[in-house]
């Protein structure tokens, strides 16, 4: 079953608010045993919340914008809590799905999350927007789904996580574009979260916050792990990182390639970011290229082109046998203007290799620099008089054709 949602109603009726139009066409195709809703390129059509189901296709034409109305209390609902297990906040989502298997958002139209509904007017110049509320509505929200698909379309101005995928199993996102204002805090592009399976490709993604997020966030330990995912031939750019495990690490991430990534204009380039009892194991970043860029404090990050690092979030957090370990980083190039860093507090870094890896830095060697801990109650910075390859004393890390370069020509080989 196909059903446009033009065929009964004239653009003009659906451009204030098409929700009520769209959904009873996904419930028309799921009652049917599935379909494609197409949403045809006339305009904008302003929605709340939607709800995808099974063996449903939402279609997107070219000149589609389906753009959230901003009004929260309108949008789909799950009730907290969120993140943390102490944070009972509630969250919301533009397009969501729960339970649903055999779902798709395709086609070459747009999704738009109006995140200037949920900042403080006249901010100017501002480069680290000032918003109402924590937590602030998902773009698109999918929680426990099988066979998820995700093609074509461009997801942009998201006022919160732009895709956030809850313990689903065999999702692809390809081809896909997600523009956010770059100013905006906490916009995530895909957040991984205990999700299987996963594979992204040839995405570009520019926003504020880390571009692709692996998390075990800890309200929805019943999903298990963050396994197998492939990423691989997209252009991320981002304020915070743009690859970045955790910091939400209540479970652990294992199995996961990543290649063929261009990262610039970038607060870090890969990272491992574990504040939680959680490891990450058997993860491989290869044929990759990374320039980072600082930007002002509130973005964490110091220009590291790598980080990886394992610290308690706070005093009560135990990572007694936990470890990031198994980790490979072959053929990649960085220019950056702070080094690589390894550390470890409570936990164990172990097996790291650094193959065939190139490193130019825009500071001289010598040069005194903080690397950020955030988010860790104790110390939130660690100072080291040098940058280059900066290694704590307990991590054990193998080197193979590295070359480090300072912007005075100062060269180290290991």
């Amino acid at each position: 079953m196909q059903i446009n949602i033009l065929t009964h109603h004239p653009f003009e009726a659906l451009h204030q608010n098409a929700t009520k139009v769209i959904q009873a066409a996904i419930d028309r195709c799921f009652a049917a045993g599935g379909g494609e809703v197409v949403v045809p390129g006339a305009g904008t059509y302003m929605i709340d919340g939607i709800q995808l189901k099974s063996h449903v296709t939402l279609r997107l034409e070219a000149g589609a914008v389906l753009k959230g109305t901003g009004d929260e209390t309108r949008y789909i609902k799950r009730p907290g809590p969120f993140e943390l297990i102490k944070n009972q906040t509630p969250i919301t989502g533009l397009i969501t799905a729960t339970g649903a298997t055999d779902i798709a958002i395709v086609g070459a139209g747009t999704i738009d999350g109006h995140y200037e509904a949920f900042i403080y007017p006249h901010q100017g110049n501002e480069q680290h927007l000032k918003f109402y509320h924590y937590p602030r509505p998902m773009t698109v929200y999918l929680e426990a789904c099988t066979h998820v698909k995700i093609s074509g379309v461009t997801i942009q101005n998201a006022p919160f996580w732009t895709v956030h995928l809850v313990g689903c199993e065999d999702t692809e996102i390809d081809a896909i574009k997600i523009h956010n204002e770059m100013r905006m805090p906490n916009t995530d592009g895909i957040d991984v979260d205990r999700s299987k399976h996963t594979k992204i490709h040839d995405c570009e993604i520019v926003t504020g916050d880390d571009a692709i997020c692996p998390k075990c966030t800890e309200e929805t330990a019943q999903y298990g792990d963050c396994t197998d995912l492939t990423v691989t031939r997209c252009t991320l750019i981002t304020r915070s990182s743009a690859v970045k495990f955790g910091s939400s690490s209540f479970g652990n991430f294992e199995n996961c390639q990543f290649s063929d990534l261009v990262i610039r204009d970038t607060n870090r380039g890969i990272a491992f970011q574990l504040r939680d009892p959680g490891s990450a194991r058997h993860i491989s970043f290869r044929n990759i290229s990374i320039k980072t860029k600082t930007f002002t404090k509130e973005w964490w990050g110091s220009g590291e082109p790598i980080y990886v690092t394992l610290a308690p979030r706070d005093r009560a957090t135990d990572l007694t046998g936990q470890v990031i370990e198994a980790i490979q980083f072959e053929n990649v190039t960085c220019e950056a203007g702070n080094g690589i860093f390894v550390y470890a507090d409570g936990g164990t870094v172990r097996d790291l290799t650094f193959k065939n890896v190139k490193l130019a830095l825009t500071r001289p060697f010598s040069t005194t620099t903080q690397f950020d801990l955030r988010p860790n109650e104790v110390p939130e910075t660690v100072t080291a008089d040098h940058i280059g390859l900066n290694v704590d004393s307990t991590s054990h890390v193998t080197c193979e054709d590295v070359t480090l370069t300072d912007c005075d020509g100062a060269k180290i080989q290991y």
